[in-house]
């Protein structure tokens, strides 16, 4: 699973068949900066032998006085915690950075990564995928996921950039940091395998004003939060793919939560039934409380007031699909799938999803297209492979481009078919229809 090698006074470390990171004096991967010089003077960590090591850790010291520690944590033996009873590929290997040295400040690390690999995520952005250089908020927790079945998890006293390029990673932390890899086979199960490690056990608010007090026990700030201060504005029309990226993240409930109030906020009175579909599709954890069945009057603030007939609409829709929802809060809580997600999490080979900003999943069983940035009431998305039944006429789809009517009150919405909430999917449209 894992080799250290002695590499020309540096090291070679392999893991799951990876060559991770290769440093070398003439070759180095490993490099670091001294308080009060130029940002851009990084010079290499040193020559370096390993201090201890065994099968399943390493402790190098370097000749810059930067100290680096090596764990792996194989979790198929921590059936305690886990089901392993499919074999999953799950481990996480982890560095630790230190320095001897009071005057080095920041570490440089250059990683190899596999040919043509996607990562996603790393926080709220307007784009899921991961390309060049990404400044991750200061304070909070952000991951990233890969196509690939591999996550990443960076931890810094202070400033945090990764860039990613063709084969490469390069990240620039301050020390102490650390950087942690986790393996597995599927974007699902490292969601798991990160939910079992990292993420929060609990989803729980019992007050419901903890919201907006900030608390949440998977980070130490909300990525929201974080992003607000480094950023403009939420722009409302990339809503989709902001909420698309925080499900790569490693994201809990409150982030969501307090991404969709930035939107509504944001928002302009022309479009608000736009906003206000795509908060009809959501779970309900997903939302704050104030949107989970009268999502109309969560608008009014913003000086349009939906019909009352819609608001009836949206009440009655999300109310009866309130099971669904239940589901959708377990299925994140027990094994880490985000109850609103980007489809690429649950079909990573399908490479028509994989750069889409557009389309969101509740759940496993619907998929959705807000239809934020077209104008009209047509919205056109890709459905997954399998059949899709159209949440508001019944007929069913197969994967593949569509076009649909989505209007105030029906968006582009489809359930799988064959879902054990087929009947209830069905019902709610039964109902919405005499509404």
């Amino acid at each position: 699973m894992i080799s250290f090698e002695n590499w020309k006074q540096g090291f070679l470390v392999t893991v799951a068949g990876q060559r991770l990171l290769w440093h070398s004096a003439k070759r180095p991967a490993v490099f670091v900066h001294r308080a009060g010089e130029m940002r851009s003077a990084w010079r290499s960590a040193g020559t370096c032998l390993p201090t201890m090591a065994s099968g399943r850790s390493a402790l190098f010291r370097f000749s810059s006085g930067l100290v680096m520690r090596e764990e792996l944590r194989d979790l198929r033996s921590g059936a305690s915690l886990v089901d392993y009873s499919h074999d999953y590929h799950t481990a996480i290997f982890s560095l630790y950075f230190s320095s001897l040295d009071k005057e080095i400040d920041s570490v440089r690390l250059r990683f190899h990564d596999m040919p043509k690999a996607h990562w996603n995520g790393f926080g709220p952005r307007e784009q899921h995928l991961a390309r060049g250089t990404i400044a991750l908020p200061l304070g909070a927790r952000s991951a990233g996921f890969a196509m690939d079945g591999r996550f990443i998890l960076c931890s810094s006293s202070g400033e945090r950039k990764l860039r990613f390029g063709e084969a490469e990673m390069r990240f620039d932390l301050d020390l102490p940091a650390e950087v942690h890899f986790g393996y597995a086979r599927t974007p699902a199960e490292a969601c798991r395998l990160w939910r079992y490690s990292f993420g929060s056990l609990d989803f729980s608010f019992e007050n419901p004003d903890e919201l907006h007090r900030g608390v949440h026990s998977g980070t130490s700030q909300t990525l929201i939060a974080a992003a607000a201060r480094a950023h403009s504005v939420v722009i409302p029309q990339e809503a989709a793919g902001l909420l698309g990226s925080l499900s790569f993240s490693g994201a809990g409930p409150e982030d969501y939560q307090q991404l969709n109030i930035a939107v509504a906020q944001a928002v302009r009175e022309g479009s608000i039934w736009k906003y206000a579909n795509l908060m009809l599709c959501q779970p309900d954890i997903a939302l704050p409380a104030q949107f989970r069945r009268e999502i109309g009057n969560a608008f009014i603030s913003l000086g349009d007031i939906l019909p009352a007939r819609l608001k009836n609409r949206y009440a009655k829709i999300r109310a009866g699909l309130e099971k669904y929802w239940e589901f959708c809060r377990m299925r994140w809580t027990e094994d880490g799938i985000p109850a609103l997600l980007h489809p690429s999490l649950l079909y990573p080979q399908d490479v028509a999803l994989e750069s889409r900003d557009d389309l969101l999943m509740a759940g496993a069983d619907m998929v959705f297209a807000p239809n934020l940035k077209e104008k009209g009431e047509l919205a056109s998305l890709v459905l997954p492979e399998g059949e899709w039944v159209h949440f508001w006429t019944s007929r069913i789809y197969p994967s593949g481009r569509v076009t649909v009517h989505a209007p105030a009150g029906a968006p582009a919405l489809f359930y799988r078919a064959g879902s054990e909430y087929s009947w209830l999917f069905d019902s709610v449209r039964q109902v919405a229809s005499r509404l």
